[in-house]
């Protein structure tokens, strides 16, 4: 007698993402309110569409949220943006004494 053989079971794969055509831009006034999905929003922003959605999830971000999906507002966009946007460095001017 031999030992049963272990079985693979198949791995369901996550549909792709569905991403809508001519999405208004986050800082045009069309853009500013419009709900973009993380994989939406993803184009404008430093992170991957599943990046920014495990972030949403664990609320590191603010988002919009109808109970079931999580979104992004064009503002909201923007703000992320800005938040990582590094500055230029100038020196302080002296002070003369």
């Amino acid at each position: 007698m031999t030992a049963p053989q272990a079985t693979k079971t198949a791995r369901r794969k996550r549909p792709a993402p569905r991403i809508r055509e001519n999405l208004p831009a986050p800082n045009t006034p069309e853009g500013q309110l419009f709900h973009y999905t993380p994989y939406e929003a993803a184009q404008w922003t430093p992170y991957s569409g599943r990046t920014l959605a495990d972030k949403l999830a664990r609320r590191e971000f603010d988002f919009v949220s109808n109970g079931r999906d999580n979104y992004l507002t064009g503002a909201q966009i923007v703000a992320l943006v800005e938040r990582h946007t590094v500055k230029p460095f100038t020196k302080p001017a002296r002070v003369a004494a």
